[in-house]
């Protein structure tokens, strides 16, 4: 890859190395190694943040990469979300033939081999829809510095999304029968909990011991793919109470882990947890409707919406809510024990 004189150098050295991509730049006459990176894209972004002036690009050499390197540089820091990030990683992996392209001399056609490659590879609409968000932001940021002068993006066509079964929350009758198997099977602990405390998986999974409170009865969130969501507490009811110290005694630094004391991937709570224990009592759910049982409890008994929303980490709407309404801990409480006595 070409790059502008002066801009720096990112290469693969030779040999097994865990970080064997470098990027340097020449500093008062001498190159020097600014840092090394697992992958060719982390190490760009890294040049692309030290210079941190896309005027440097010309729009007659500046590949889709480097595009990409300069808006990740500025992008990523803003995003609180790994989930995210990972996503743009990945639907930029899925842009492989554009990558040493010319952005200005992208068409069209281009893009639409794109989506065709995504295609090929098995993915289906949700996947070709996150690639093109991504190849609209490249469009905008290239078009904010001159780079392009036509948006190719807008005009992408990907495939209609698949009518999804509708979520249906966990009924009265299987919430008990829950409750009964507790004894006869351990993992009904972690689907309950994950009821009653509302969380995305990737919520509850990333819950260390360290962010549970068990004197206040409220678990701090420090991982969610919404802003509304990080940081926001949630309420322990009483009756789980007893799961959380016991996941505060056991293997590794979360609440929900392997055996080996390691967190769970959203596949591997779903394949050794929230599978077996459906499987079991014979139930058809996925994990977020366990967050839409907990909303249709607190609507059924007469929550705040206000409340709910915090609880949930829903983003909270109009002047009113955002500012001049505030809930205590003690306001959490008493809803989530309204629905778990």
């Amino acid at each position: 890859m070409k790059l502008p004189n002066g801009f720096g150098t990112v290469y693969k050295m030779q040999g097994n190395r865990r970080r064997p991509h470098v990027a340097k730049k020449t500093i008062q006459g001498k190159q020097k190694a600014i840092g090394y990176f697992e992958t060719f894209e982390d190490a760009m972004a890294c040049l692309v943040a030290y210079n941190r002036d896309p005027a440097l690009l010309s729009p007659s050499r500046t590949t889709f990469s480097e595009v990409y390197a300069l808006w990740k540089a500025k992008h990523f820091p803003q995003l609180r979300s790994e989930s995210a990030r990972i996503s743009y990683r990945n639907s930029y992996r899925h842009c492989a033939r554009l990558h040493s392209m010319v952005f200005v001399d992208i068409r069209l056609a281009h893009l639409d081999m794109v989506i065709d490659d995504v295609r090929r590879s098995g993915c289906g609409q949700p996947t070709q829809k996150k690639v093109r968000s991504l190849l609209e932001q490249l469009y905008k940021y290239a078009a904010r510095y001159d780079l392009v002068t036509r948006d190719y993006a807008r005009y992408l066509d990907i495939d209609r999304p698949r009518v999804k079964r509708k979520k249906k929350p966990f009924t009265v009758r299987q919430r008990n029968k829950l409750w009964r198997g507790v004894s006869e099977m351990p993992e009904v602990r972690h689907v309950l909990m994950l009821i009653y405390s509302g969380c995305r998986v990737g919520e509850y999974r990333h819950i260390r011991k360290t962010d549970v409170k068990l004197r206040r009865r409220v678990i701090v969130i420090r991982h969610s793919k919404t802003e509304a969501g990080c940081g926001r507490l949630v309420p322990i009811p009483k009756k789980l109470m007893p799961w959380y110290e016991e996941a505060m005694h056991g293997a590794g630094e979360y609440i929900c882990t392997r055996q080996d004391g390691t967190r769970h991937s959203y596949d591997s709570f779903r394949r050794a947890i929230f599978d077996p224990v459906m499987k079991h009592f014979g139930m058809v759910h996925t994990p977020h409707e366990c967050r839409h049982t907990l909303a249709s409890m607190l609507d059924s008994a007469d929550v705040n919406r206000t409340v709910i929303k915090l609880i949930l980490g829903h983003s909270l709407e109009g002047v009113t809510e955002r500012v001049y309404t505030h809930k205590s801990v003690r306001e959490l409480l008493r809803a989530i024990d309204r629905i778990c006595p």
